[in-house]
């Protein structure tokens, strides 16, 4: 008897905390900037802008977005797969490992923001050359790592936006400053035979 009465409360108190847990899952994934940031509001506080091909310095971290890199149709739709071609430097002693769902997204100039894409990643293993680094990547102690990452699911017409990047380093949860490279349609670069397999 002890033993149901057990299993019958810990079935109610899952049932209480489920409702909560799925609430806080929406607001942390909805795409808007005010809830997505409620909690969190020095996110991207210290904001730092460059063109594409100059580096740019955050946090002690030295990002060039060298160019974007349109793949081409890709989907039944016509959309195209983007990828984003960086240089980052590292002049700490502490390597760290960088992702495309944390430290990179783009910026549209009606505010809303579009997150790198899996089905994205998964077509550039498949494809790309191993100049294509996978999620997630290390940035080396005391280096420089270059490399083609990301990818992002955009239709064709959408050709101007800005890349940000939030120079993390080892902590993941360190959004205080991002790097913002707006991007135009003479900075999208079609893939070249070198990135393929």
């Amino acid at each position: 008897m002890k033993i149901f009465r057990f299993t019958a409360l810990a079935m109610a108190a899952v049932l209480a905390l489920t409702p909560a847990v799925g609430c806080k899952h929406n607001i942390k994934s909805s795409s808007s900037n005010a809830a997505k940031y409620a909690d969190h509001p020095e996110i991207g506080e210290i904001k730092v802008t460059a063109n594409v091909n100059q580096e740019a310095e955050a946090n002690e971290t030295f990002f060039t977005l060298n160019k974007v890199i349109d793949a081409g149709a890709q989907t039944e739709n016509g959309e195209h797969y983007y990828y984003l071609d960086i240089t980052i430097r590292n002049n700490t002693d502490t390597a760290y490992e960088l992702t495309r769902l944390n430290n990179f997204y783009l910026l549209f100039s009606d505010g809303t923001e579009l997150s790198s894409a899996v089905r994205a990643e998964l077509y550039a293993i498949n494809n790309f050359s191993d100049k294509y680094r996978k999620s997630p990547f290390t940035i080396p102690a005391n280096g420089t790592f270059t490399g083609v990452v990301s990818g992002f699911v955009l239709t064709p017409d959408k050709t101007d936006f800005t890349v940000g990047f939030f120079p993390t380093r080892e902590n993941t949860e360190d959004k205080k400053n991002v790097i913002l490279v707006p991007v135009t349609a003479s900075d999208i670069v079609p893939i070249t035979d070198d990135l393929k397999k």
